[in-house]
């Protein structure tokens, strides 16, 4: 005999991710998986999950206790990337003030450091960047 437990487990466990993007689950199944995203740092599959449990029968204020979740999470890692974006700057400056002297013009390594620290400074900056959608895409949530 299975119990009702099991058998909700079993149902989510196969039923769940095919009937995820229909926003038929309720609410709770959405704001689960939400969580173990967050626990994953996936900020973009949490979010993209709070947009398909909009429309699940709606548990306001766990909704909103995870929404605000979701804000907090991408506020510490947006400061976290504009504190590497900083660093990395300061970095390149120096890097550009050495290879104007004039015993560093025949080595090639600080060039290949400075392409290095330029490519990630772009990728900081998009993370950055997302982030702050993701931020924007939130807050405005609450108000629709």
């Amino acid at each position: 005999m299975i119990g009702l437990g099991t058998l909700f487990r079993i149902i989510k466990r196969f039923a769940g991710k095919p009937l995820e993007s229909t926003g038929a689950l309720p609410t709770r199944y959405y704001l689960h998986e939400i969580l173990r995203s967050l626990d994953n740092d996936d900020i973009g599959e949490a979010v993209k999950l709070m947009r398909l449990s909009k429309g699940a029968l709606v548990d306001k204020p766990r909704w909103e206790m995870v929404r605000q979740q979701i804000i907090f999470r991408c506020r510490v890692l947006k400061d976290r990337h504009h504190r590497r974006i900083h660093d990395i700057e300061k970095r390149i400056e120096g890097f550009r003030r050495q290879r104007k002297l004039p015993w560093r013009w025949f080595r090639t390594e600080p060039i290949n450091k400075l392409a290095e620290y330029e490519k990630v400074l772009a990728l900081e900056k998009q993370a950055k960047d997302m982030l702050e959608q993701y931020e924007i895409e939130l807050r405005d949530m609450a108000v629709k």
